[in-house]
């Protein structure tokens, strides 16, 4: 099994597109819990514009996108809202986004190297500290990121991403 993370290219966006649908459908059959919706956020245009940006990253696995993630040093609104224990210029600080496992390779530790990779990314980009975020209701990812050493900064009521309703969003940071 040959396991790669790279940066997305064109090829890779409609398997990304995939995942989205896949985890959208699975939340409108209420077998999961996220708290994104499928008109607005993360859709096809989320892939394409990480893309563009260079910014998408995808897991292989022989060659099969098999998760994703967005890293850049964009901060959300709601980032201003709490108090980072280990502030940092905005331009040393990693930020991962919209990171997504296809459920067909859940449970299989895929999210932690994801993060393990996002954290390596980061270090040899000179970042000082990595941040990200997650729905209070999407406890498996909200599990992960204290399991693996993420400190919880804060929970607030935020619009994000567009979403027509107000979020509970946790914020974590870990220092590199």
């Amino acid at each position: 099994m040959n396991t790669i993370i790279r940066k997305a290219v064109h090829k890779d966006v409609d398997a990304v597109a995939g995942i989205y649908k896949k985890l959208h459908a699975l939340e409108e059959a209420g077998l999961v819990s996220i708290g994104w919706d499928s008109n607005i956020y993360p859709i096809r245009e989320t892939a394409e514009k990480a893309l563009n940006d260079e910014t998408l990253f995808v897991m292989t696995i022989d060659d099969k996108v098999v998760a994703s993630a967005i890293i850049n040093q964009e901060q959300p609104p709601a980032y201003s809202l709490v108090e980072w224990s280990f502030p940092a210029q905005n331009d040393k600080v990693g930020v991962l986004h919209t990171l997504v496992v296809d459920p067909d390779f859940g449970k299989r530790g895929f999210g932690k190297l994801f993060v393990s990779f996002f954290e390596e990314y980061c270090k040899a980009n000179g970042y000082e500290e990595v941040r990200l975020d997650t729905q209070v209701k999407n406890t498996r990812p909200f599990n992960m990121y204290l399991n693996i050493g993420y400190r919880l900064t804060g929970i607030r009521e935020t619009a994000f991403q567009g979403l027509p309703v107000i979020v509970d969003l946790a914020m974590f940071e870990k220092e590199l």
